[in-house]
C-alpha cells in the first residue's frame, strides 16, 4: 500500500521579510551617540530578523525585538523581502525512534549469526 499526502499552500507562506536591526553605539558613559539628534548604528551589534510575510513587521519586532533590546530600531532601507521552501518544517513527519532494547536485541541475534557463520567456517576447515 502507498501513503500519500498532499498539501497546498499560498506563495505567501514561504514569504518574509528580512529587516535589519540596528543598536546605538555607546560612549564611555553609556550613552548612546548621536548625530544630528539620530542614533548612531553600531555596526557590530547589528543583527537580521526573517519576519513572515503573513506577520506584521512591527508586531513581531515589538514582540521579539525590543524585550531584549530596548534601544534596538529597524533600518527600513535595508529591508528584503524574499522566499523559501523550508522542506523539512513543511513536509517533515516525526518518527519516534526505535526503543534501544529492540536495537540490542537485533544486535545481539546478529552477533549470534555471525558467530554461528564463523563456528560453521572453521567446522568445515578442521
Amino acid at each position: 500500500m502507498v501513503y500519500c499526502q498532499s498539501k497546498v499552500f499560498e506563495a505567501e507562506d514561504f514569504g518574509y521579510s528580512k529587516i535589519v536591526v540596528e543598536r546605538p553605539q555607546k560612549d564611555e558613559a553609556g550613552n548612546a551617540v548621536l548625530k544630528k539628534g539620530k542614533p548612531v548604528a553600531d555596526a557590530s551589534l547589528r543583527d537580521t530578523e526573517n519576519v513572515p510575510s503573513k506577520e506584521d513587521i512591527e508586531e513581531y519586532f515589538k514582540r521579539e525585538v525590543l524585550p531584549y533590546a530596548p534601544d534596538a530600531w529597524i533600518d527600513v532601507k535595508k529591508t528584503k523581502v524574499g522566499y523559501e521552501i523550508p522542506m523539512t518544517r513543511y513536509f517533515y513527519e516525526y518518527q519516534a525512534p526505535e526503543p534501544v532494547e529492540s536495537i540490542a536485541v537485533r544486535i545481539h541475534e546478529l552477533e549470534l549469526d555471525i558467530q554461528d557463520s564463523i563456528d560453521k567456517l572453521f567446522a568445515d576447515e578442521i
